[in-house]
């Protein structure tokens, strides 16, 4: 399976380059291949609206074309065998030289100096200073940068020093360092082709050089960190800086929910930007980063500022970044995992979507350890796309909970679901000695932390609930754009901060479970599993699973409703006609109330473009038509109670000391569980103002010709959208940001992804997983059948015949007793959790969504099992055990 960590391929690489000289918009197009690197990356930031000086590209193959002599040939040929090593020798560097010498002094072609001074006169440059910049094919990547390998020219003026400063580009891929680089790094010289970038230089009134002028980066480049911008800057040019001749003047600007602020600043003499246009330029490279690196990989640009504006010169990927990561196990390969990203965030984010996610997600997943004052590294990378998709990176969530709490890599991972290896720990009691007491007094913080949280959550969630019945009471239509960012920006802080509450209301939902399972292991060890997975069965207090039990009393009113009955009734119906119906209509009334209390959900609800079930009720409608179709109105919600008080029972007959602390800590389970559920709801409503306001910003962008339709908006990040409503960008470009992104989504949806990827320590990806980060066998042939390992999540045994459901909209397939099979599931699926006899679910863990729900309503669930729809086919018999984490296919 291929990974994507770069741009998507360009578009046009195999299509025939009939100019030999392309402007800006035509570079965007043909891609790295044509172009180069630097060329592409030129091109494509000036399709995105980007500010880039006037310019354009000679094609690579205009290089190869005169490098193709015989006499050059012949001497290339002599070079194929030379190492890196070998580069530098006395006879290698005589054969570089004699090419080079034949590069500086051929002919160019009458046609091409026609097309050369056409091009230029066209944009009024034939008597400006320009720079003429190779861009190699190979170079800017991701791989190879060939940085100051290649010979660039600056301040060339006149048509015959601009030739001369083109073959003296073309001549500096024969020097002993870059053929050196090119063996250092495996390329074959036929893959290295030499285009050249054109453009003009950028120049302040009054004279020959910028104000200032530097390189920025949006990450630490020496040490990895993904938080900040770091900021290298000069007087004048750029070249002494980026050459590493002269010390710049460094800045770092951390970045925390889409703002930015400066926290270090060493200068050299004196002051080069002011605060303001350090500010400036950290967001401009922040777009760069999501515009260019999607948000990964991290974005090395040169810039240059006129004294009014900042012009880019170049992006590129950083290269050989360094991996960031706690020092303990700095010398294990690097492991992503869909883990519980993928139940939460399944399928491919759109790009606000992630941008939210990722913005969430780094300052939150460690809210546990934070609040407790421990230290880990800051600026990690907690989170990136691969091939689209969302994953974690784990090795760090493992060391951390270990180190922090003495939590066994293991049991984090239970937590966490997915299918990636515990890491390898220290032998030996982690609560022993002297870090052992450290950490046990981290557990009591951390008890003192969720009990607060216990407390005070419930206010915080009604002060974020009624904060957004403020938000939707706005009319957005009467706002400017700079009130419209103000807006934003306060929607987003308040469902920021208030995730950090909520993932310690995750902590509290996990944080009396595990007890629970110790204390049971201790009397009951081969009934611990699945007594603590019934004792959660059937609470009453999960409103996930409220919504699916209210969509069967909403199909029991409509059956003593003929209005509602005749309106459901109807092959086809207009899904937002219900509010038609008769002020009478007791359905009417009851709906009305359901969308009231869980309109704000969605089906795959984290996604931001997708419609809430206020705007578009029709999954909601469906779900009771089919309810009405099966004959019964009635939830299962005895089996949940069955299973539940079974367990009390067994519980209620051990020694006193055991049933006291056992139904304490199950008191606290259940209302942690319920909590987190509430919590996670009150998250999601925040999200519905803030794509209320998305879709306006969208809407005036389409008047204004900026994009093609209002939901384009989700397609564009946060900081994009942001410096439109600012007025810091015209908007130029959008539409094509938004078209590119909306296309390398729909080709990634069109793909499958792995669930877990390792990376060794050089950064490439391990194809044969060691010993150390083998993971466990979970597929075994028995005389019964296929034999499936999981992990089970809620207890109970099932068997029937196997239901594969890839997303809810297709729950009309899945018949009654039917047993769910689905690659993960959000709040969207609960109406079909009612109707199936099991869940087995790819992905997940104990306190993923689909755990919890199919613990409340008492049905039996296996996830967490690797190439799951592969395995089992439609119409299979298979049996769930809940209480053993098992699935067996009878074949």
């Amino acid at each position: 399976m291929s990974i994507q960590l770069t741009e998507s391929e360009n578009k046009t690489k195999n299509s025939p380059v009939l100019d030999k000289i392309l402007n800006w918009a035509d570079a965007a197009l043909a891609g790295a291949s044509v172009c180069g690197g630097k060329g592409w990356n030129l091109g494509r930031l000036y399709r995105y609206g980007f500010q880039i000086p006037l310019g354009g590209v000679i094609a690579a193959n205009y290089y190869q074309q005169i490098t193709s002599t015989p006499e050059i040939k012949n001497l290339q040929i002599e070079l194929l065998k030379i190492t890196a090593l070998e580069a530098t020798n006395i006879e290698i560097t005589k054969k570089l030289n004699k090419i080079r010498d034949l590069i500086e002094n051929i002919e160019l072609s009458v046609e091409f100096i026609n097309e050369l001074k056409t091009f230029l006169d066209s944009l009024n440059l034939l008597d400006k200073a320009i720079a003429v910049r190779s861009s190699a094919t190979a170079e800017d990547g991701l791989e190879a940068s060939f940085a100051g390998i290649h010979t660039s020219f600056l301040n060339v003026i006149g048509l015959e020093s601009i030739i001369k400063a083109i073959k003296g580009c073309y001549a500096s891929l024969w020097t002993p360092q870059a053929l050196a680089y090119r063996r250092k790094m495996k390329l074959l010289d036929d893959e290295v082709l030499c285009a050249v970038v054109l453009c003009q230089m950028v120049t302040a009134p009054s004279s020959n050089t910028p104000i200032s002028a530097g390189v920025a980066f949006s990450c630490d480049p020496r040490t990895g960190r993904r938080n900040v911008v770091t900021i290298n800057a000069t007087f004048g040019l750029g070249d002494k800086l980026v050459s590493g001749h002269i010390n710049p003047e460094e800045i770092t600007v951390l970045y925390k929910y889409s703002q930015f602020k400066q926290i270090e600043r060493n200068l050299v003499n004196k002051q080069v930007l002011s605060d303001e246009q350090v500010l400036k330029l950290a967001r401009l490279v922040w777009r760069v980063h999501w515009a260019l690196g999607k948000s990964h990989p991290p974005q090395d640009i040169e810039w240059a500022f006129d004294g009014k504006d900042f012009w880019l010169l170049q992006a590129r990927p950083v290269t050989k970044l360094p991996q960031l990561t706690s020092s303990a196990i700095s010398h294990l390969p690097t492991i992503w995992s869909t883990a519980n990203i993928k139940d939460a965030v399944a399928g491919v984010p759109t790009t606000i979507t992630w941008n939210m996610v990722l913005d969430c997600v780094t300052e939150i997943i460690y809210a546990s350890t934070d609040e407790i004052g421990y230290k880990r590294p800051d600026g990690l990378e907690i989170a990136r796309r691969i091939n689209g998709r969302g994953y974690f990176e784990v090795n760090n969530m493992q060391w951390v909970f270990y180190d922090a709490f003495g939590l066994m890599p293991e049991d984090v991972n239970r937590s966490l679901g997915g299918h990636h290896p515990p890491i390898p720990i220290a032998e030996g009691n982690p609560l022993a000695g002297k870090v052992g007491r450290e950490r046990q007094l981290r557990q009591i913080k951390f008890l003192l932390a969720i009990l607060k949280t216990e407390k005070n959550h419930p206010n915080e969630i009604n002060e974020l609930t009624n904060k957004t019945k403020q938000w939707k009471a706005i009319d957005v239509s009467k706002r400017t754009n700079q009130e419209l960012f103000y807006l934003l920006e306060e929607m987003s802080n308040a469902q920021y901060d208030f995730a950090y509450k909520f993932q310690l209301a995750n902590a509290v939902a996990g944080a009396w479970v595990k007890p629970i399972y110790d204390t049971l292991m201790k009397i009951k060890p081969e009934r611990a599993e699945s007594l603590t997975n019934a004792l959660l069965t059937g609470t009453g207090q999960i409103t996930t699973a409220e919504h699916g039990y209210r969509l069967y009393s909403l199909a029991t009113t409509a059956q003593k409703d003929a209005d509602a009955l005749n309106y459901l009734n109807q092959k086809s119906f207009d899904p937002k006609a219900w509010c038609k119906l008769p002020a009478k209509s007791l359905f009417r009334k009851e709906f009305e109330g359901f969308l009231e209390e869980f309109g704000h959900r969605a089906v795959y609800e984290a996604e931001v473009a997708n419609p809430r079930w206020n705007e578009d009720p029709s999954y909601l409608l469906e779900q009771i038509q089919i309810i009405l179709k099966s004959g019964n109105s009635t939830p299962p919600q005895n089996k949940a109670l069955e299973l539940r008080q079974k367990a009390e029972k067994e519980i209620s007959e051990l020694s006193l000391p055991y049933r006291f602390i056992l139904k304490w800590l199950i008191k606290k389970a259940r209302y942690g569980a319920g909590l987190r559920e509430l919590s996670k709801s009150t998250l999601v409503r925040a999200i519905e103002p803030i794509r209320k306001v998305m879709l306006e910003i969208g809407r005036r962008m389409v008047i204004d010709n900026l994009l093609d339709e209002p939901t384009d908006i989700f397609h564009l990040s946060g900081l994009t959208t942001a410096s439109y409503l600012l007025g810091e960008w015209s908007g130029k470009g959008a539409k094509e940001l938004a078209s590119d992104n909306k296309l390398e989504r729909a080709k990634f949806l069109a793909q499958g992804s792995e669930d877990c990827f390792i990376f060794g320590l050089n950064g490439n990806l391990n194809t044969s997983l060691t010993t150390v980060n083998q993971p466990t066998l979970t597929i075994t042939e028995t005389a019964e059948g296929l034999f499936l390992k999981g992990l089970g999540v809620a207890s109970g045994k099932a068997s029937g015949q196997a239901r594969i459901i890839l997303h809810p909209e297709e729950g009309n397939l899945l018949a009654p007793g039917e047993i769910l099979i689905a690659p993960s599931t959000d709040p969207g699926w609960t109406p079909l959790f009612l109707r199936a006899s099991a869940v087995v679910m790819e992905i997940g863990g104990f306190l993923s969504h689909g755990a919890i729900v199919a613990r409340e309503y008492g049905l039996p669930a296996v996830v967490n099992i690797p190439n799951l729809l592969s395995l089992i086919k439609n119409d299979d018999k298979i049996i769930v055990d809940g209480d053993k984490g098992e699935v067996i296919i009878k074949r």
